[in-house]
């Protein structure tokens, strides 16, 4: 099966999501995960999101910066956020971080995504 790998540029953890809930609040335009930005909003997932997520045939994993060495097919010194897509264990970087950080909302996201996985 297809699998998408989105690999956010933040840490994991409860105290982790707090101070990134702050931050895109207080400064928005200084917060260093696109991904995060355009996926989530202040009460939690965009339900376009987690429509899109629910409804493609395709599974997803999510990870985070401190979770990129145990990776084993990341270079560690990729620039986050982005995505893989993973077919029978050939992994292929699809949206690298130049790419997610012009995204203005997660439509856009969405439809990058759909062309690879038509």
């Amino acid at each position: 099966m297809t699998e998408l790998i989105f690999i956010y540029n933040a840490k994991s953890g409860i105290a982790n999501a707090f101070i990134d809930w702050g931050h895109k609040i207080i400064s928005p335009n200084t917060y260093d995960c696109n991904l995060c930005s355009i996926t989530y909003n202040n009460l939690g997932k965009e339900k376009k999101w987690k429509d899109f997520l629910e409804n493609i045939n395709a599974h997803s994993r999510f990870y985070y910066i401190d979770h990129v060495k145990k990776l084993g097919f990341v270079d560690e010194k990729i620039e986050l956020p982005c995505v893989y897509l993973n077919k029978k264990n050939e992994f292929k970087l699809i949206i690298n971080s130049h790419e997610m950080n012009a995204f203005d909302n997660v439509e856009e996201l969405i439809n990058r995504l759909k062309v690879f996985l038509d």
